[in-house]
């Protein structure tokens, strides 16, 4: 969550133009039982690029070597939750975790 309010922060101080900007989501509860009574049952396609976070990949990289550096040249025995943390950006990175809603 940490890294989303960050990229949010950054998006919002440098997007100081829009700051009255008001931007309303469309909720998919409803409306997706809605669409899909209408349509007949067509299997949504999975591409691997959809599932893939390529910022919390990044996170978890910069992570691991940042564990593999500490074992090599440490001595306060950090490496362990490193190793943890890049484990778990790996895991959400590669979308094991959540819901997949299908953009079409």
């Amino acid at each position: 969550m940490s890294l989303h309010r960050t990229k949010a922060t950054f998006i919002g101080l440098l997007e100081a133009g829009r700051v009255n900007e008001w931007i309303v989501t469309e909720k998919l509860g409803d409306v997706l039982k809605m669409k899909s009574a209408s349509k007949a049952v067509k299997k949504p396609r999975f591409r691997v690029g959809d599932r893939l976070l390529l910022l919390e990949l990044a996170t978890g990289a910069y992570l691991f070597f940042c564990g593999c550096y500490d074992v090599a040249f440490g001595k306060n025995h950090y490496f362990l939750y490193l190793f943890i943390q890049a484990f778990a950006f790996f895991i959400i990175g590669f979308g094991h975790i959540g819901t997949f809603v299908p953009n079409s």
